[in-house]
C-alpha cells in the first residue's frame, strides 16, 4: 500500500489532471479504509497519509463539492493525536475554508481544540490574524505581507472575491466616482488593469479615465457568492469606505 500512495503523490505532482487518478483515490480509498477497520495501528499513518493527498488532489482539481468530507476526514486524524510534518497547513486550508464558508461555528471549535504548537505555525498565525482583520472590517491590507501560491489559494480567492463584490455594490450605490487611487486601494487590487477586470467580469459599465473610476449607480440584485457572508459584514463595508476617503 505505501508504494501504491507514492505512486499516487507522484501522479498528482506531474499532472493533477490525469483521468486515471480519481481511480486510483477510489480504488486505494477502500483498500486503506477496510484494513483500518480490523488493523487500525498498523495502517493509521498510510491513512493519514492517504487523506492528505486526497485533500491536495481535490483542492488543485477545484472539486469543492467533495472536499468538505476529507477534509473532515483528515482533522479527525489529526484531532486525535496523528501527527505529520505538514499537519499545521493542512490544518491552515481547513480554517480558510471555514471562514469562506461562513462556518463560523466549526472554525472557533476548531480554535479550540488545536494543541499549542499549532499556533507558532506561520501559516496558521495568518490564518488567525485573516479572521481578525475580517471581524474588525480590515479589508484594506487584508493578507499583509503573506503572498498565497498554494492550494489554499481556491478560499482566499472566494473571500477576496466576496469582499470585492459588496465593495462594488456598495460603491454603486452610494458614489458617482472614486479617484484611481482609492479604488485601487479600496477594491484591494494592484492596478487599474485588475480593477477593469474585476468590472468586466461582473459586468458593471463603469468608465475609467486617468483619475478616477465612474459608477454606472446601478445596484445589481444578483449574487451568486456567499450572500450570508455579506448580509453580516455590510457594515463593517460602509465603515471601510469612510476610512479610505
Amino acid at each position: 500500500m505505501e508504494q501504491k500512495l507514492q505512486l499516487l503523490n507522484s501522479s498528482i505532482q506531474v499532472d493533477p489532471t490525469n483521468p486515471q487518478i480519481p481511480q486510483m483515490l477510489k480504488h486505494l480509498k477502500l483498500e486503506i479504509f477496510n484494513e483500518l477497520a480490523v488493523n487500525r495501528s498498523s495502517i493509521e499513518n498510510l491513512a493519514l497519509h492517504f487523506c492528505e493527498l486526497e485533500v491536495t488532489y481535490l483542492l488543485i482539481s477545484r472539486q469543492i463539492e467533495n472536499f468538505e468530507l476529507a477534509i473532515e476526514r483528515l482533522m479527525k486524524f489529526y484531532n486525535q493525536g496523528l501527527e505529520s510534518k505538514d499537519k499545521a497547513h493542512y490544518t491552515g486550508i481547513y480554517l480558510i475554508y471555514l471562514l469562506s464558508f461562513n462556518k463560523f461555528a466549526q472554525y472557533y471549535s476548531q480554535i479550540e481544540l488545536l494543541p499549542k504548537e499549532t499556533f507558532s505555525s506561520p501559516f496558521v498565525h495568518f490564518v488567525l490574524q485573516l479572521e481578525y482583520k475580517l471581524s474588525i472590517g480590515s479589508y484594506s491590507d487584508l493578507l499583509g505581507d503573506y503572498h498565497p501560491t498554494g492550494i489554499e489559494n481556491v478560499f482566499l480567492d472566494r473571500i477576496m472575491d466576496t469582499i470585492r463584490l459588496q465593495t462594488a455594490l456598495s460603491a454603486n450605490a452610494s458614489y458617482k466616482s472614486l479617484s484611481l487611487e482609492h479604488a485601487i486601494k479600496l477594491f484591494n487590487v494592484k492596478n487599474i488593469q485588475e480593477l477593469q477586470q474585476f468590472a468586466q467580469k461582473q459586468n458593471f459599465q463603469w468608465k475609467f479615465d486617468n483619475h478616477h473610476v465612474y459608477f454606472d449607480n446601478v445596484q445589481k440584485s444578483e449574487n451568486p457568492l456567499n450572500s450570508e457572508f455579506l448580509i453580516q459584514n455590510s457594515l463593517r463595508y460602509v465603515h471601510e469606505f469612510d476610512k479610505i476617503i
